[in-house]
């Protein structure tokens, strides 16, 4: 009766997130020959720009064990220029918002171009489960199907990875699981730079000539969504933005997704030309906006790795584990300044991480 009940409870919840379509049990597979000699692979990483930025770390090691080996990666289409130039990959393929609607034409669509591909593996690189990232790769009915296994990951996948308990850097896991299958490898540095013309047309569109910012004076501040953790709150950002402002006589630029448009929007009512509101997207506007910064205060996972990747100073505002997972020793011009789940670091303790970490870049450069 409890199978019968689990079966039907789990109909029930595809029906409600649009998965009743998506295939059943898969057919058994020689996991062996896959391994050894797959034709065509599929990576996707979570959809996020952190985990797409922090899976390319180890894109390396799949590209030296599957030398002969078509590889594809999939990500969302406003993070595709971080990736576009990787020699380690054969080719980019970008799905949009529809990504959030599985039970939509164009997820579906996305799908069957996938499945049209005859992959033989497929991984699903993020120890953070999706499940429209695993309806995706189901429909995509690659041969070998590989993720982390969590909560209902077995449903779409056929082969799960049991993580070894702990906390570690994220990279390290996906290591973990690629050693598992007897893949070898260690973390790639990923290092992104930004042409002067890409950071000449940032500077144009949002510090214009006579702007009151001066070179030197302008700092970063992380506004964008979390995925895990408590989110920020407004007065948190106003703790921060006004102790910028009055202590390092900075301007601030706030970089936000579309959905803290309306927290931006209130930022920029309250403290006016002393903040510039720039969207995490395009990739290239946001990147030469970051290069413009003297250092980025961030307490998010996605905005960090790309501000590690561009090398540009920062101060991590995180919680022990978020620090442990997020970043590693090697980080270059990072300091981390601690939080609790549930509170935010005091105005004197952000001046004090901010002026030692400007000292530390100074000396270093």
């Amino acid at each position: 009766m409890k199978a019968i009940s689990d079966f039907l409870k789990k109909t029930l919840f595809k029906g409600r997130q649009g998965l009743s379509g998506i295939p059943g049990d898969s057919a058994p597979v020689n996991m062996t020959r896959l391994l050894l000699n797959p034709g065509k692979i599929l990576i996707i990483p979570y959809k996020r720009m952190g985990t797409v930025l922090l899976a390319t770390r180890v894109f390396k090691s799949l590209r030296e064990h599957f030398s002969e080996a078509e590889i594809h990666v999939g990500v969302h289409e406003a993070w595709s220029v971080l990736i576009q130039r990787d020699p380690t990959i054969d080719q980019v393929i970008t799905f949009g918002d529809y990504i959030e609607s599985p039970g939509s034409k164009e997820f579906r669509d996305f799908g069957k171009s996938l499945k049209e591909n005859g992959y033989d593996l497929a991984f699903f690189l993020s120890y953070q489960f999706d499940r429209e990232i695993a309806a995706l790769i189901r429909l995509s009915d690659a041969k070998l199907r590989i993720a982390f296994n969590e909560n209902e990951a077995m449903d779409f996948f056929n082969l799960g990875i049991v993580p070894a308990p702990g906390d570690r850097y994220e990279v390290e896991r996906y290591l973990e699981l690629l050693r598992t299958l007897g893949i070898e490898g260690s973390v790639r540095d990923y290092t992104m730079t930004v042409t002067d013309t890409i950071r000449e047309k940032a500077r144009l569109r949002y510090l214009p000539s006579g702007s009151v910012a001066s070179p030197g004076r302008i700092v970063g501040f992380d506004l964008t969504r979390e995925i895990v953790g408590a989110p920020i709150t407004k007065k948190n950002a106003e703790t921060t933005i006004k102790t910028l402002i009055t202590q390092l006589r900075s301007t601030v630029v706030v970089f936000y997704e579309p959905n803290k448009k309306n927290m931006a929007a209130e930022l920029k009512e309250q403290f006016g030309k002393d903040i510039i509101l720039v969207e995490d997207r395009p990739v290239s506007t946001l990147a030469g906006m970051l290069s413009l910064c003297r250092f980025v205060i961030a307490y998010n996972s996605d905005l960090l790795q790309l501000i590690n990747a561009l090398k540009t100073p920062v101060l991590g505002v995180l919680t022990q584990q978020e620090r442990i997972r997020w970043t590693m020793d090697s980080f270059e011009n990072f300091i981390h300044l601690d939080r609790q789940e549930n509170s935010w670091p005091s105005p004197s303790s952000l001046i004090t991480a901010s002026k030692e970490l400007i000292k530390k870049t100074k000396s270093d450069s």
